[in-house]
């Protein structure tokens, strides 16, 4: 943990060595740079030098930081074990004297495969406990902006409280029903949960959970909905095995843009390779790219590519080329505008 009074450099470096091992991907990594570079430029002189100097060497180094700091105080301790009520998260439409806009990282699901959005949310009190309950409300609920996304959890889940011992987040849950929605495969309606905790995490003082215990009504339980394994502390299932194989990361879904923007994709595809599509009014193709992510299965590749478009209504695609029958598999498109 950075001490209390350190500088913006020293913060800096720090968040640069807490995320150089495990990077959770975000789209506003930008916004978040700038946001720190302006809180240096106002402390003035050679801090915000040494601030500039450092998020330059990390850009050129490949290194990109994702994780708000919040040099305005210091991160919460993430070292109590009780599951205590958290009233520190509120719908992102309240706002109110002292409340945070955040945008944190939720997982949802969709055939059978889970998929994450950022999503935006305001929090009464920026706490550990608040961040961590507002993805995981966010995520059971089935609060995705693109509506191919869903929730594996039943209506009416609530989340009693959260806990942190360490790097284990301990959540409390109620109201869990009899089943999985839609009867879901339960397991990946758990993995559902443990892939939010563990990404929303990043955003907090822990960095990067160890592990996950789900309560039920308090009690720990053996076997959710007498099917899925519950037992002890949970751990993040591969990639491979519960993650889509093909995601776009940005546009999001409803984004508006500029003409000259970016296409941000992600997966876990035989030797990288993913096609992507934008596709215009009445389904007209406006732009199509093979484009090679940066690794291929069983690792998560990426791939950023410059697109420019004139004004419009557009939904971008990416896709994956079977290689067996050469089918298109693992759609996974969003609707967005250039402005």
């Amino acid at each position: 943990m950075t001490p209390q009074g350190a500088t913006p450099e020293e913060r800096l470096r720090a968040a640069l060595r807490a995320r150089a091992d495990e990077v959770e991907t975000s789209p506003d990594a930008l916004p978040r740079i700038r946001m720190r570079t302006a809180r240096a430029r106002r402390r003035g002189g050679w801090a915000m030098i040494g601030a500039v100097a450092a998020v330059a060497t990390a850009i050129a180094a490949g290194v990109v930081v994702f994780n708000d700091n919040r040099s305005d105080r210091p991160p919460t301790p993430a070292t109590s074990s009780t599951v205590v009520p958290d009233t520190s998260a509120v719908p992102s439409t309240s706002v109110g004297p002292g409340a945070r806009p955040v945008n944190l990282p939720v997982y949802f699901a969709r055939d059978g495969r889970l998929y994450r959005e950022f999503r935006p949310a305001t929090l009464a009190e920026d706490t550990d406990r608040g961040r961590i309950r507002a993805a995981v409300e966010m995520s059971l609920q089935g609060r995705a902006a693109d509506p191919d996304y869903r929730t594996l959890w039943p209506a009416g889940v609530t989340v009693r409280g959260i806990g942190i011992d360490g790097a284990t987040v301990t959540v409390d849950l109620g109201d869990v029903g009899s089943g999985p929605a839609d009867d879901g495969p339960a397991a990946l309606a758990v993995q559902q949960l443990v892939y939010t905790v563990s990404a929303v995490s990043t955003y907090t003082s822990i960095r990067k959970s160890d592990g996950v215990r789900i309560l039920v009504d308090g009690a720990p339980v053996a076997r959710l909905w007498g099917s899925a394994d519950t037992a002890g502390v949970l751990h993040q299932a591969p990639m491979l095995d519960v993650q889509a194989p093909v995601w776009v990361i940005e546009p999001a879904q409803g984004a508006q843009v500029g003409k000259s923007f970016t296409v941000y994709l992600a997966g876990i595809v035989w030797e990288g390779t993913v096609n992507l599509r934008i596709r215009g009014d009445g389904g007209r193709v406006v732009y199509e790219k093979v484009v090679q992510l940066s690794v291929g299965a069983p690792a998560l590749g990426e791939a950023r590519v410059p697109v420019t478009l004139p004004p419009g209504r557009y939904t971008v695609e990416s896709f994956y080329i079977s290689p067996k029958d050469s089918s298109v598999q693992w759609v996974d498109d969003h609707e967005f505008s250039v402005g």
